[in-house]
């Protein structure tokens, strides 16, 4: 059989494969046929230990519910009970005979409205009346207002009250049987002890006094809920020891807790006096089921648990993540195993539990008496398999150290066999790579010796060929680049004859140096060229950084277009960035006393037409409407500024700070609004705010504040105290004028910029040189710490900042054009 890539490997590699193959197939089945054993093997034994855990939780659960039964039916034949029902039934009669005064009926409606009803707002819908839920009878009327509503024990706590101290005869009887049925229900284990009339259906005792004390399970709020029905059972089977059951419900009386109900008839000898009912909590049930929580301890480990479901699927006890995890409500649970158990199947399986988890479960069937549930006890599967992974995972670990070592056996043996051939297959590899300096070194007097030594001698040659051959391509690619993008250049070298392109988003920048015509006439006309180059050169630099590609031009005009050959996003404000760093460059430049160059620049973006003119002598043009707009927008900018056109503004307006500039009329288009670049920065509006606020209060100590000021500033630089010739008092009072204009202008930067380029251009004129307003601005900050004290927050110091340093860049760059302007440009 022909293997066509195998053939095509090296011996080594063929060496190794085979090599790897046998360990590696050999080392996973075992691990494979381990990892089922040891699987089959856990899963059995995690299987039986759950099966038994939910068999003895199944047995306690049975235990305590057999054995409330049988303690409710020898209640039920208890002297003790009997004589309690007979007694309490005839002060219960008596008291149907009271009179009840009026105001009663409203304590009893306060008592519902403020007490009960908010309890249960939650629990149920419909709209919650106490029509609906009002004693109808005397007796219970006079029962709940003495034991509820003016029972003045908390509402868990109204079983405390043993007589209400009326006089009446059910209280005498009351305070005699409290007491012991109140013991009787906690040694149970129960939650309350009800007797009831089996003629009437009253509900003519209760240990805990809650809204259902003394109703009518007849014809009462309650002849619906899972008592009332229980009772009616009792009476159609009211033989002797016939004990009911109910499951678990929601009780409103107990403001809409889980609660099921075990009762069964009373009789005194052969005669039927009454009906007991016991009331039970899942508070017991949730203890065996949980036992407290120690899940671990149990043999549950991390995810493990036992709980109960009902026929209408809902949990008899509580989820041990619905525990963890604080949860107060869980759905019906409609599992495949809780399925299997209510169908009467007992068991064990991998299935998906309630929480879509695969768990190992063991479920079976729990029917007591009329109840039936079902009892599950699982685990996850990823924890009864994590001993069988922890193996996997070693024997995994082992088989990759086996293959390492065989790995390195192979390729030692490999190396030796193969090692002439590889040293010549890599050379050549290399010198494909274009490495024309790699050599090879067989220390051998045999035929791979000779190959050796003649390849070498053939790299030498190549290499010394190549290099003359990349020489000159360099030399021709630098000239091409000289003369076309870098884009066109590799166009042209691919082939392409015709290259015309319109491209729609350009930005262009067009400036003309001034000055140069006054600085002929004081200098030489080699100094002129090294100036001029020097300039030159730090633009392109900054071209280059920026991202923009410059063109041809004539006389000391300069030219530069952003998303020619690259297309940008960003190119509007790449564009304007460089024109700033334009006037940086000129201004960082040092002619000499007396000298001095200017820049008049102008941007417009719009779409223009470029493309390689010529054959042997070629060039990369463009034309259109926006250069010629450019070329001509320039003319009619102030010295040192930089102006735009509305199509350039709309892209930075929210970047810098532009005021509109008077409209240029150019041939051909004709007027062509403009806007001239102030500053580079702006203001956001959230510190301007904080500047005002905190200005606003500075105000009313403004004269102690400019005192503090000028004191300041004279401190920092005493050679400033001379340029303040005046009288200093009206000196503070301008200072202060003129910082509340600038801050209130600082919300409308156009109608303040006019007074502060005013105000550069004075301080000029007095001498006032550019490296001052550092110092004035750390005196300003200094002034305001003090008069704002802790409102002068970091925050706050940093609008200032923004603000001081926006204003002062202003003035600066109006005093470089008086500047300029006194030196002759």
């Amino acid at each position: 059989m022909q293997l066509p890539v195998f053939n095509r490997l090296t011996i080594k590699s063929k060496l190794i494969i085979v090599v790897l193959f046998v360990s590696f197939s050999s080392i996973l089945i075992i691990a494979y046929l381990g990892w089922q054993m040891g699987k089959r093997s856990l899963t059995q034994s995690v299987s039986n230990q759950l099966t038994s855990v939910r068999a003895a939780k199944s047995d306690e659960i049975k235990t305590y519910l057999q054995t409330l039964r049988n303690h409710v039916k020898t209640l039920c034949e208890d002297r003790m009970v009997i004589a309690a029902m007979v007694d309490l039934h005839q002060g219960f009669r008596e008291l149907n005979e009271k009179s009840i005064p009026p105001q009663w009926e409203q304590s009893l409606q306060n008592y519902y409205e403020k007490e009960f009803f908010p309890k249960i707002s939650d629990k149920g819908s419909g709209e919650l009346r106490f029509n609906n839920y009002r004693p109808v009878s005397l007796a219970a009327k006079y029962l709940q207002h003495y034991y509820i509503a003016a029972n003045s024990h908390p509402s868990e706590q109204k079983a405390q009250l043993l007589d209400a101290s009326d006089g009446s005869a059910y209280s005498r009887f009351h305070a005699q049987y409290q007491p012991l049925f109140q013991n009787l229900v906690q040694s149970m284990g129960c939650d309350n002890l009800l007797l009831i009339d089996y003629k009437t259906g009253d509900i003519i005792y209760s240990v805990r006094k809650e809204p259902d004390y003394g109703t009518n399970l007849n014809t009462g709020p309650y002849r619906t809920s899972q008592l009332g029905k229980l009772v009616e059972t009792v009476r159609q089977t009211f033989d002797p020891g016939a004990i009911q059951t109910t499951d678990f419900e929601a009780y409103r009386p107990v403001y809409g807790s889980q609660m099921a109900f075990i009762a069964g008839p009373i009789y005194d000898g052969s005669k039927l006096v009454g009906i007991l009912a016991v009331r039970l909590s899942v508070a017991e049930i949730n203890r065996i089921m949980t036992n407290n929580q120690s899940w671990v301890s149990h043999g549950l480990g991390k995810s493990g648990e036992a709980y109960l479901v009902g026929s209408d699927y809902r949990m008899r006890s509580p989820s041990r993540f619905a525990l963890q995890d604080k949860l107060n409500k869980i759905q019906p649970l409609e599992t495949e195993a809780i399925k299997r158990a209510l169908a009467g199947e007992t068991g064990t399986d991998i299935l998906k539990d309630y929480r879509g988890i695969s768990v190992l479960t063991a479920y079976a069937p729990l029917k007591i008496g009329d109840l039936k549930w079902a009892i599950l006890a699982q685990m996850d599967t990823a924890e009864v398999l994590a001993p069988v992974n922890n193996l996997q995972l070693w024997l995994l670990s082992a088989s990759t150290i086996l293959i390492v070592m065989f790995t390195f056996l192979s390729i030692i043996v490999a190396y030796f066999v193969n090692r002439p051939i590889a040293a010549i297959k890599k050379g050549i590899q290399q010198l494909q790579a274009g490495n024309y300096e790699t050599t090879v070194n067989i220390n051998a007097d045999d035929e791979f010796g000779e190959i050796g030594r003649a390849f070498n001698a053939m790299v030498i040659s190549l290499g010394e060929k190549l290099g003359e051959i990349d020489q000159k391509n360099r030399e021709n690619e630098a000239l091409m680049l000289n003369i076309v993008p870098f884009t066109i250049a590799q166009r042209l070298k691919q082939g392409e004859l015709l290259i015309a392109d319109h491209v729609k988003h350009v930005t262009i920048l067009y400036a003309r140096v001034v000055g140069i015509a006054e600085l002929s006439q004081r200098l030489p006309a080699s100094e002129i060229i090294q100036l001029l180059t020097r300039l030159f050169h730090e633009f392109d630099q900054a071209a280059e950084r920026f991202g923009l590609e410059r063109k041809s031009t004539i006389d000391t005009d300069y030219m530069v277009i952003c998303g020619l050959t690259i297309p940008r996003l960003d190119h509007v404000k790449r564009t304007v960035d460089f024109g700033v760093e334009m006037l940086n460059i000129l201004h960082r430049m040092e002619l000499g006393q007396n000298l001095a160059l200017g820049l008049r620049i102008g941007i417009h973006t719009g779409s223009v037409t470029a493309g390689v003119i010529g054959t042997k002598k070629f060039g990369y043009n463009v034309w259109g409407e926006s250069v010629y707009l450019v070329m001509r927008l320039y003319t009619q900018a102030e010295l040192n500024s930089i102006v735009m056109t509305r199509a350039a503004y709309e892209w930075v307006a929210d970047s810098y700070t532009l005021v509109q500039y008077r409209p240029m009329h150019i041939d051909i288009i004709g007027e062509v609004d403009t806007w001239i670049l102030v500053a580079a920065t702006r203001v956001s509006m959230s510190k301007v705010d904080l500047v005002q606020s905190s200005f606003a209060k500075v105000q009313p100590i403004a004269d102690t504040v400019a005192e503090l000021f000028y004191q300041r500033l004279f401190e920092l630089s005493p050679s400033l105290r001379p340029l303040f010739k005046g009288n200093m008092a009206d000196q503070q009072r301008k200072l202060m004028s003129t910082l509340a204009i600038a801050v209130e202008g600082l919300r409308k930067p156009a109608a303040v910029i006019k007074v502060v380029q005013e105000l550069g251009k004075r301080h000029a004129d007095y001498g006032v040189k550019a490296e001052y307003y550092d110092v004035v601005g750390e005196a300003l900050l200094w002034t305001l710490e003090q008069g704002l004290k802790e409102a002068f927050t970091p925050q706050v110091r940093r609008a200032w900042e923004e603000a001081y340093n926006f204003l002062s860049e202003i003035m600066k760059d109006a005093a470089a054009q008086v500047e300029h302007q006194n030196i002759g440009v």
